[in-house]
């Protein structure tokens, strides 16, 4: 790390420097007496370092490299109109997200729903199937799931994905999402 840092210093840029018609003015410090002599600063460019000149930074046997950060799987996010003054005890979605806007046949599907946290269902339909999504915190449900075969007919049109979000009251809202099938 030391040796790290010694690289770093010594590969730095200089500050501008004036140029040497130009001396730097003098401000006298109210608390220490003024310097009687002042030497301007070089102005030429300080040398530059070698690559055999410092030693190579080494690393230490017990630093592990840095995991790299793991993309988001859900790269398709609806967000839903909200309405302007929902009534109060209203369940709300807030946005939907996916894996994907295009689902493939017999393919995986990832889905996340944000809702208010006074949500306790939320129910996905779609092509006369229904499935319930787990909830992993208050206002947050996940599924993870494989599509069914897709009839062939089915290629390349869109659909709806319906989401219906139920409060402890019995009070549904619900989102209509358009995905494209493969």
């Amino acid at each position: 790390m030391i040796d790290a840092l010694l690289l770093a210093l010594a590969l730095a840029v200089p500050a501008a420097q004036p140029a040497p018609s130009e001396a730097p003015a003098a401000v006298p410090s109210p608390a220490a007496p003024a310097s009687p002599v002042e030497t301007p600063l070089p102005a030429s460019p300080l040398p530059e370092a070698s690559a055999t000149a410092l030693p190579a930074p080494t690393l230490s046997p017990l630093v592990e490299p840095a995991a790299s950060p793991t993309a988001d799987p859900y790269a398709y996010r609806f967000v839903p109109r909200q309405p302007a003054h929902p009534e109060a005890g209203t369940p709300q979605i807030f946005a939907v997200y996916l894996n994907d806007r295009t689902l493939r046949s017999g393919g995986v599907i990832l889905i996340k729903v944000a809702t208010s946290p006074d949500v306790v269902k939320v129910v996905s339909r779609s092509g006369g199937r229904e499935g319930v999504l787990r909830q992993a915190g208050p206002g947050d449900f996940e599924a993870n799931s494989k599509l069914p075969k897709i009839p062939f007919i089915a290629e390349g049109m869109t659909t709806l994905l319906e989401f219906v979000a139920s409060n402890a009251d019995g009070k549904t809202v619900s989102v209509k999402v358009p995905v494209k099938l493969l």
